[in-house]
């Protein structure tokens, strides 16, 4: 990706919203590069000989940038901007995920810091006969209401105001989106549903915004994914469908129960439709009770080394204090962390190059039918790359999102800002092999295109 970031994007402008003293973005900035420098297992690959002279050009640029903003909603886009240097997505701004009570008060803090517009009921409706970019619009998955007005500051044209909401997340008025002209895309802000800012960019299309849907336009009819955590639905007397939508350790009880509540359906029918759509990923150990049904030889297994440093440490020493996570985790972690604190800034190996063989094959299913899209990524796809050396595997769908060879993401909260960084502290061996997926995914055997549905395809290719 190109870096561009224009002075008149991040003009600073004051707002209600604006940085208490003594925190200041340059402060911000600077610790965020400081932690991805000293931390992120992937710096030393991808600031190399031919990188370096660029990567500090564009530091130089951010920081001099920095030194303009006052609020830090535009401030996690101006650093969200220099990350992508990277190009990892196991490098971002999100939420404290380890301490409910700290994450309480900052959402807290962000909640208060989303600005307010007032929209008349005359404004509304004229909203509703306007055409190309402003106008009333719906959310992806068509729960908030949202209008789309000209309102220029330093930073946006258009501002996205909550009219309604079905979930009662959003409050009306509250302004979840600032957007900028470009050609064909509108960039700017989102904030996402802990009220955090996120990059988006935005195409402009007839009826439409990225996937935002203008309000009265006959939109395409597509299949609509369950998005329950996980789910089962016997399709024939042949297939099995078993939804998983996240692999998080939260979520690892409830897998195993789904299969073992499935274990006489698993047992005799030979089909299996395995739909992972939107599983952006979690905890390997998650996927445990699905092996045993795709095995077919033996597994091969490529390692990985994390990098020790103080903030790493002190990261996976938070993870092993979650909620959910099993007792051989904690010990494993413990390992980690003990081969960590002998060898202080050195790759130290975590995970064995292994093969994996297991006593047995199973009879059923004959055939697993696995569906993927862009949004798989991390753990996911781990499992997809064992997967993928069964005889009876067949991923469908589309290519994943290519977010692995750094992975295992541990994080710290910013100095002042309420969210908190992550990185990645460990590197594949993939890498070294010529076999790294970042940024590339993985392509499923058979492409199915957004407009079918691709649960009944996954069942005709199965039983066909």
């Amino acid at each position: 990706m190109k870096f561009i970031l224009t002075s008149v994007l991040l003009l600073c402008f004051i707002s209600f919203n604006s940085f208490g003293q003594p925190c200041n973005c340059s402060q911000e900035f600077n610790d965020v590069k400081d932690k991805i420098e000293k931390n992120y297992a992937g710096f030393k690959d991808k600031v190399n000989a031919k990188t370096e002279a660029r990567y500090h050009k564009r530091t130089k640029v951010a920081l001099k940038q920095s030194k303009l903003i006052t609020t830090p909603a535009h401030c996690v886009y101006l650093i969200n901007e220099w990350l992508t240097f990277f190009k990892d997505g196991h490098i971002q701004i999100g939420r404290n995920r380890i301490s409910k009570e700290k994450e309480e008060a900052k959402l807290q803090e962000r909640i208060q810091a989303i600005e307010h517009i007032s929209l008349s009921n005359e404004e509304l409706i004229n909203l509703k006969n306007t055409k190309r970019i402003t106008g009333i619009y719906w959310n992806e998955d068509s729960t908030s209401r949202i209008a789309v007005i000209r309102n220029k500051t330093g930073f946006r044209d258009y501002a996205g105001v909550v009219i309604s909401s079905k979930t009662g997340k959003w409050s009306p008025g509250q302004v979840v989106l600032e957007l900028k002209s470009g050609k064909d895309t509108l960039k700017g802000i989102m904030y996402d549903k802990y009220y955090i800012p996120t990059n988006v960019s935005l195409q402009i299309k007839e009826n439409a915004l990225g996937t935002f849907k203008r309000e009265g336009s006959k939109q395409s009819s597509t299949e609509l994914v369950n998005e329950a955590t996980i789910a089962s639905k016997v399709l024939s007397t042949k297939t099995l469908y078993l939804k998983i939508s996240t692999f998080n350790q939260r979520n690892a009880k409830n897998i195993d129960s789904l299969f073992k509540a499935n274990q006489s359906n698993l047992s005799k029918m030979p089909y299996l439709i395995l739909d992972l759509r939107n599983n952006g990923g979690g905890a390997d150990f998650s996927y445990r009770p699905i092996t045993p049904y795709l095995y077919t030889n033996t597994i091969r297994h490529i390692g990985a080394d994390v990098l020790s440093t103080d903030d790493n440490i002190a990261g996976w020493a938070a993870i092993a204090t979650t909620d959910g996570l099993p007792p051989d985790q904690k010990v494993f972690i413990s390992d980690v962390i003990g081969k960590m604190e002998q060898r202080k800034g050195k790759l130290v190996s975590f995970s064995d190059d292994r093969n994996v063989t297991l006593d047995s094959v199973t009879p059923y299913p004959q055939k697993v039918i696995i569906l993927i899209n862009k949004n798989c990524g991390s753990t996911t796809e781990e499992f997809l790359l064992l997967a993928k050396q069964s005889s009876k595997v067949t991923l469908m769908g589309e290519h994943t999102a290519g977010v692995l060879d750094y992975s295992n993401m541990r994080g710290a909260d910013f100095s002042c800002m309420p969210y908190m960084l992550y990185w990645a502290t460990s590197r594949s061996r993939r890498i070294d092999e010529g076999r790294a997926i970042d940024n590339v995914g993985i392509t499923p055997d058979k492409v199915l295109r957004p407009e079918q549905n691709w649960i009944d395809e996954a069942k005709y290719y199965a039983e066909k």
